[in-house]
């Protein structure tokens, strides 16, 4: 808490004009060259490719606005400036970056309504050997004890494969079904993108849970294991990967499991950035979960979900409503209080911004179709949006709906409520 009230100062405290010169009208001039200034580790090489604006084309702004796009969403840039500068009756581009760093080391801290909160050592790295590269390790202690690998490749637009995979080991108490649960937990991807917004692929998914009470999994020895093989698409034109305000983030993703068990999945997840005036977005966001077959039968039942909470329907107790089906809605209105820029704290290249906000949440667990209208829950609040750098985000609420509730969460909403965090 004391390091997130020192960054919330710390942008406060920033100026919030940072003054450029005028430039003359360069529109439609072409380009003789590109500089790329402020790299440190990440190659030059890397960064010339994602970019449209090269030499011999005509500089247009539009076109130097989504070259900014391409270069934020490597996650390797606290800050990121095109200028274009007059030579003779030509242009050259500056690209000037400041580069977050490379490798950092710090804490995990985790806030559920389940197990409260999880703590632990965490290293974070976004390049190797100049190259961008997510990589995490992650250990939590506390409510939850974890330890958890990720690694996400880079979006380049010079490579149309794309994979994932993410492993973790989990031991905490399931508060809905009251067993010590223990778990393994895989997730790998796999595919191409077909543009700069679509991209598809396979995924297979192991899990095993483990537990010490009679009946809590469906394998009376109480151990279950599940493989689960399906497919993915994804569409996402965002103009910011850090504090998005216009563009769509959708996929859909469909997944057959066996094992212990055996049933369908299918996630549709549908969001909207819409800016509505200066410093001023609306952000829309709705996931639908289907599962086949009986619950407690050919699903396991601590694989229901539960709504209510920080992280899907805030306002209300968490598991407030149950079921082997979901429907979560936000609807969110935020306000850029101090814009994100980049900042330099104990010798790190960061990044962070300050947004106000208001939301309304209303959501829907069901095990039959007759129950769907039956489990709706609402609630509505304001918060508090901080944006850093390796989570994104940071958010502070105060909800009501039943009762007034107080919520931490990190990164966006919609991302925790899809990795089922509660």
């Amino acid at each position: 808490m004391k390091m997130l009230l020192s960054a919330l100062m710390l942008v406060l405290a920033a100026d919030s004009t940072l003054a450029q010169p005028p430039q003359p009208f360069l529109e439609g001039r072409t380009i003789l060259a590109v500089r790329v200034l402020g790299l440190d580790h990440v190659k030059e090489s890397v960064v010339l490719p994602q970019m449209e604006s090269v030499p011999g084309q005509p500089y247009l702004k539009a076109t130097a606005d989504r070259d900014i796009v391409r270069l934020d969403r490597l996650g390797v840039f606290a800050a990121i400036a095109l200028t274009p500068v007059a030579v003779d009756d030509d242009v050259r581009v500056d690209v000037t970056v400041t580069e977050t760093s490379p490798m950092a080391a710090g804490i995990a801290l985790v806030v559920t309504d389940e197990n409260g909160t999880s703590a632990g050592p965490a290293l974070k790295m976004t390049s190797i050997a100049g190259r961008p590269l997510d990589l995490g390790v992650t250990t939590r202690f506390g409510g939850e004890t974890l330890v958890a690998f990720q690694e996400i490749s880079p979006q380049l637009t010079n490579r149309r494969v794309w994979h994932s995979a993410s492993v973790s080991l989990s031991d905490r108490f399931n508060e809905l079904e009251q067993f010590e649960q223990r778990s393994v937990d895989l997730d790998t991807r796999i595919g191409f993108r077909s543009s700069e917004q679509w991209r598809t692929g396979a995924i297979f998914k192991f899990y095993a849970v483990g537990g010490d009470v009679s009946g809590a999994t469906l394998s009376p020895d109480n151990h279950d294991s599940f493989e689960s093989i399906g497919g993915v698409t994804e569409y996402d034109n965002r103009n910011s990967f850090r504090e998005p305000s216009r563009g769509w983030v959708n996929s859909v993703d469909a997944l057959w499991t066996t094992g212990s068990g055996q049933y369908a999945t299918l996630d549709v997840d549908v969001r909207r950035y819409q800016p509505v005036a200066a410093r001023q977005v609306i952000v829309a966001s709705a996931l639908v979960t289907l599962q086949s077959g009986s619950d407690g039968v050919d699903l396991p039942t601590y694989a229901d979900y539960a709504l209510g909470g920080e992280n899907t329907v805030r306002g209300r107790a968490f598991a407030t409503k149950r079921g082997k089906n979901q429907f979560i809605s936000t609807f969110e209105y935020r306000y850029t209080a101090v814009p994100t820029r980049s900042l330099r704290v104990f010798g790190l290249n960061v990044y962070a911004g300050l947004a106000l906000a208001a939301f309304t949440d209303v959501g829907s667990a069901w095990d039959h179709p007759d129950g769907f209208s039956d489990g709706f829950i609402g609630g509505a609040g304001i918060g508090l949006r901080l944006y850093i750098p390796y989570v994104n985000m940071i958010r502070l609420d105060l909800s009501v709906g039943s009762g007034v509730h107080g919520g931490f969460g990190i990164g966006e909403k919609a991302v925790a409520q899809r990795n089922r965090v509660r």
